[in-house]
């Protein structure tokens, strides 16, 4: 597990009112779709903006990675993403890589996390202030929930890490 804190220079950028989209298949990724869709149902998604201000880019780009891709996500109230191991689809098929254990992704909380906000990576719960990062490489199990009534926001970074 990779974990951090970085400084906050975020704080006068408007994230909360970008345009969100849902994920278009917010099951993908899961080992047994239908016993996540029984058990979770419309509580599997999570919000997603790709169109990154740039002072977030630049926070992303001071991880090192290669071939950085950033996304915002938005975790409301009661959302979850149950334990599982991404794919990385589309981020291999542009990037032509073969082999997701190179991949590395990172997610770093835009404000302070709540009670109820979790992040788990593997057996690992991740918790923080505005700032606080942690990522896995490949296909470690992970998973995200928003158990609180406040809405949670996260940078998302993927890429290569050398």
């Amino acid at each position: 597990m990779i974990s951090g804190k970085i400084e906050t220079t975020w704080s006068g950028i408007d994230f909360k009112n970008v345009t969100w989209r849902n994920n278009k298949d917010p099951f993908q990724g899961f080992h047994s779709d239908t016993k996540v869709k029984k058990l979770y149902g419309n509580l599997v998604n999570i919000g997603i903006c790709n169109d990154v201000p740039q002072e977030l880019i630049a926070v992303a780009k001071s991880f090192g990675l290669r071939n950085t891709v950033c996304a915002l996500n938005k975790m409301t109230e009661t959302q979850v993403l149950p334990f599982h191991r991404d794919k990385y689809s589309v981020y291999c098929e542009k990037n032509n890589i073969s082999d997701v254990e190179k991949i590395c992704r990172i997610i770093v909380f835009l404000e302070d996390s709540l009670p109820g906000q979790q992040l788990w990576i593997e057996d690992q719960f991740c918790s923080g202030l505005a700032g606080s990062y942690f990522g896995w490489t490949g296909s470690t199990m992970h998973m995200a929930a928003n158990l609180n009534e406040c809405t949670r926001y996260t940078l998302q970074i993927t890429g290569i890490k050398d």
